[in-house]
């Protein structure tokens, strides 16, 4: 009995610590991890068909656009350089060569440039800005000759040397005003015959009469001048030959 006593005392003391044991232990969690987006930065470049115009000409554009996820649109800026105005040219969906071609009528120099917005894989992109630099314009002709040789190479208008010698022109962008340079044919050299200053009508035009020249034989050149402003460069019309006989 002592025997079945102490062995169901040690059974029940065993039991105890056994109920008593400590639970086995959870497994951690795995920590939540975001792994961030990395954006790549698409290639974006521009040309241009010239970086010297003439006022009125047209420029050429193309902008490249390289591989992006969706968004396949992209701008096009110009900054005036007469006034500073920057402004939205041309916007638009590259084909799929990833090209955007636009056309500009030029007026005056202006600093161009493109841009890419972005989208949820692709990071916004600017182009450098390029200058393309916008000359102005002037034309003029002879009227009141009475014929037409060639001298030098250059056609030569010959008047009466009591006709009316007259100039006529037309300058852009019209500033209000524009030179008229005359030079003479004296020893083998252009010699300066000195400069005067016109005032412009509307659009433009100019129409001068310089009166007769009575230097019979003698041969002159004119040339009319549109001087440069910020916007826009100097702007020289032809060489004009003339002569005066009896």
């Amino acid at each position: 009995m002592k025997l079945r006593t102490t062995f169901a005392t040690v059974l029940a003391a065993a039991a105890g610590v056994m109920g008593m044991a400590a639970a086995p232990a959870m497994a951690a969690a795995p920590a939540t991890t975001h792994s961030a987006v990395v954006k790549k930065t698409p290639t974006l470049s521009t040309a241009f068909s010239a970086t010297t115009l003439g006022y009125g000409q047209t420029l050429h554009g193309t902008v490249h656009l390289g591989p992006t996820a969706t968004n396949r649109t992209v701008t096009v800026y110009a900054k005036n350089w007469g006034n500073g105005a920057t402004y939205v040219a041309a916007t638009g969906k590259v084909n799929s060569a990833g090209n955007f071609t636009f056309a500009y009528w030029e007026s005056q120099t202006r600093t161009w440039w493109a841009s890419f917005g972005g989208d949820a894989a692709d990071n916004a992109v600017t182009t450098a800005g390029v200058a393309v630099h916008v000359n102005s314009s002037a034309s003029a002709s002879l009227a009141g000759y009475y014929k037409t040789t060639t001298w030098h190479g250059q056609a030569l208008r010959t008047f009466h040397k009591n006709a009316n010698i007259y100039i006529n022109g037309q300058v852009l962008p019209d500033n209000g005003t524009a030179q008229i340079d005359i030079q003479y044919y004296y020893n083998g050299q252009w010699t300066d015959g000195g400069r005067s200053s016109v005032k412009l009508a509307a659009g433009g035009r100019l129409a001068v009469n310089t009166g007769t020249d009575t230097s019979v034989g003698d041969v002159f050149r004119v040339i009319v001048i549109n001087p440069g402003t910020v916007a826009n460069g100097t702007g020289y019309s032809n060489w004009l030959y003339l002569s005066s006989t009896n």
